[in-house]
């Protein structure tokens, strides 16, 4: 933002412009795989991700530099929502349905493996190189994606969604919203959502702001937030694909958020309480992922998997477009910065415990 000479505040539009285009992406999915090869969407993502990282990469002063900077934004927000559904319909394809929570776990765990290494190396580079030395070595792993995705998905070049061409763009999303299944795992990945873009966007500057942390100890417990979420999502797979349960394994998530917060939160801190926190946090709202969209795969009707997943991470990036929102306007209604972030905390509480109540309620009957 300082290099186009704009307020801070831009961080949060550019944000909400990348989810906003990630919605997009993902409830366009499903016309898109109507008319092209799921090979040529996931590549195409690809492609698209390193075009828009280069636009975006380099920003400088003026009225152009900032479009070309939020078209970057959009092709990598576009790309980011395409390539999820698209994806799970080769998972569905490929995988059985035991397997589905484990498998869609496991490909999930490259959000948090990618967010813990820029938490680990961005500051540092930033700090003496300047953030636009990444540039290259951010293309260079799309390019070696791009290679090693060729062979995987050479398989795939002839799937196709089993949806008209000349569907209206948020027909898919009606239909899947129809089912009250779909809806309600689509309304707790929303709020979920929030959580997690909450760690991502939040937990550095909260501890800088709450306890006084510098950045790169901050951006230490980013990382290891966000490496216990990416153990947290292989680990809920395993144990939903073995034992079943995810509804059981979603309510938990929801109410073991708050007590998260809650540790890192509280004054005084101690880094026994930061670590057990910033773990915790990482377990659950990074950790619902996959076996949530592995349920919403499953309670689609046959056809419809990717029509129902891409409802869901619709949803997901909605949560992420509105936290920074809602944490602005929280803080300035109750002039807290801990009273914003406990505000999206208890969202998700609540959302658990409905969660909770509806097992109970479906058990009895």
């Amino acid at each position: 933002m300082r290099a186009q000479h704009l307020p801070e505040s831009w961080i949060g539009y550019y944000t909400s412009l990348m989810y906003a285009a990630a919605i997009a992406g993902s409830v366009s999915t499903a016309r898109l795989m109507a008319s092209f090869s799921v090979r040529t969407l996931q590549l195409g993502s690809v492609v698209a991700t390193g075009l828009g990282y280069a636009l975006f990469s380099g920003l400088s002063a003026g009225a152009v530099a900032v479009a070309l900077a939020c078209l970057g934004i959009a092709l990598m927000g576009f790309a980011y929502g395409v390539i999820v559904p698209s994806s799970s319909l080769v998972l569905a394809q490929s995988y059985s349905q035991r397997m589905q929570p484990l498998v869609v776990s496991v490909r999930q765990t490259g959000v948090p493996v990618g967010t813990a290494m820029v938490a680990l190396l961005a500051p540092y580079v930033a700090q003496h190189y300047g953030w636009q030395s990444l540039t290259l070595p951010v293309l260079a792993v799309l390019g070696g994606t791009f290679l090693l995705s060729l062979p995987g998905l050479r398989s795939f070049g002839s799937v196709s969604a089993h949806q008209p061409q000349r569907q209206h763009l948020l027909a898919s999303l009606r239909s899947a919203l129809s089912e009250p299944g779909t809806r309600r795992l689509a309304l707790v990945a929303g709020v979920y959502a929030m959580n997690q873009a909450a760690l991502t966007t939040y937990l550095v500057p909260g501890l800088f702001w709450l306890h006084g942390l510098s950045v790169g100890k901050s951006a230490g417990y980013l990382a290891i937030a966000t490496m216990a979420g990416a153990a947290a999502r292989i680990v809920f797979g395993m144990t939903t694909s073995r034992y079943g349960r995810a509804g059981l394994h979603l309510a938990l998530i929801g109410l073991l958020t708050g007590l998260a917060w809650l540790l890192l939160l509280w004054p005084l801190p101690s880094a026994l309480r930061l670590t057990a926190g910033s773990m915790l946090l990482g377990m659950t709202a990074m950790g619902w992922n996959g076996i949530l969209l592995a349920e919403l795969g499953m309670a689609a009707p046959a056809g419809r998997t990717a029509e129902a997943v891409a409802t869901g991470t619709s949803f997901a990036y909605l949560g992420v477009l509105v936290a920074p929102l809602a944490f602005v306007q929280l803080d300035h209604a109750l002039d807290s910065k801990t009273g914003a972030l406990a505000g999206i905390a208890l969202l998700a509480v609540i959302a658990g415990a409905m969660l909770m109540r509806g097992g109970a309620r479906a058990q009895l009957r």
